[in-house]
């Protein structure tokens, strides 16, 4: 017994010995095959325990030191109005090239920001001068720990630096403005040749009393980068359907000197574009005519009015009632 029991441990050895030999023997013919990794021995000279330095002209600087920890408080620019300070994205998208609330009494001022001119610009007013008397400099409320009141020149020159440098982005961009579609103001409707306009019903929609066969369509519209006159394609559709104009029938708009009348808004506007039609070339007594024109201004494509993503009581709003 003692002779087997050293026999198979010795067995036991030898084949252990064995099975580590061939394991090693594979590790080592295959990392003798692999390339040598080119990140073992670079050097990024990257030292980590560094902050990095901010500039204090940058939008990332002037929202750290002076937007997040003074404006951004509970009430304010906190996200419960515009320009909203909560965080870098939503402070810069607020304030560049964005439509102003209130304005001084000679309505001078038409962005927050506009880049490149500090003197165009409502924010550096806002933190300057107590507009039209009654508003206070901004900020009105500072909250606890906000070094403003210490540095409130050098910071101020910082958000006039940025202005006028271009008010760029975090990343260093230039903003440019978008340019908008041109919009509806409003629709009229008289007898050809007049200006005695037809009544509207309550939900808004025009009536065009019996038996009358030539109209006037009147049309006023605005484009902020284009006159209203320099607007091209003007074109329009008639349909018996609110919400389908794929066999509705097409016609041009006539473009000539303006009328003026009362807006969707109840303003007094100009009409310049116009269409003489019979109505009941498009419908009989009883139906609603739903109008669609379509009109461009040189940076985007046709644009609809009202579209049909539109709101019902825009396209309500450009409906001929032919009366009984």
């Amino acid at each position: 017994m003692l002779v087997y029991s050293l026999f198979s441990r010795l067995r036991t050895n030898f084949i252990y010995n064995i099975a580590v030999f061939v394991f090693f023997s594979l590790v080592t013919s295959c990392s003798a095959d692999l390339p040598p990794n080119p990140y073992d021995n670079i050097n990024d000279n990257i030292d980590t325990s560094q902050t990095p330095v901010i500039d204090p002209n940058s939008f990332a600087g002037i929202h750290k030191n002076i937007f997040q920890p003074t404006c951004a408080n509970s009430g304010c620019h906190d996200g419960a109005f515009e320009p909203d300070f909560r965080t870098i994205e939503s402070a810069y998208n607020t304030l560049v090239f964005r439509p102003i609330v209130k304005n001084d009494t000679n309505n001078t001022y038409q962005y927050r920001v506009v880049p490149g001119d500090v003197s165009k610009s409502i924010l550096h007013v806002r933190i300057t001068q107590d507009l039209n008397g009654n508003s206070g400099y901004m900020p009105l409320l500072i909250n606890p720990g906000s070094d403003w009141p210490a540095n409130k020149p050098e910071y101020i020159q910082n958000i006039v630096n940025w202005i006028n440098a271009g008010a760029k982005d975090i990343l260093g961009n230039t903003p440019t403005r978008a340019n908008k579609r041109p919009q509806m103001l409003g629709v009229m409707a008289a007898p050809a040749g007049t200006t005695v306009f037809f009544d509207r019903y309550p939900n808004g929609s025009i009536k065009v009393p019996l038996g009358i066969s030539s109209i006037d369509v009147w049309f006023a519209l605005s484009d902020d980068s284009t006159a209203t006159t320099a607007l091209t394609n003007n074109k329009m559709k008639f349909s018996l359907f609110m919400n389908d104009f794929t066999t509705a029938q097409e016609r041009s708009l006539q473009i000539g000197s303006p009328i003026q009348a009362d807006s969707y808004e109840g303003t007094q506007v100009n009409y310049y574009h116009k269409i003489t039609i019979n109505p009941y070339d498009f419908g009989i007594a009883g139906n609603n005519l739903f109008m669609r024109i379509y009109v461009k201004d040189p940076q985007n494509d046709i644009t609809e009015i009202p579209s049909k993503y539109s709101e019902n009581v825009f396209k309500t709003y450009f409906t001929l009632v032919l009366e009984k």
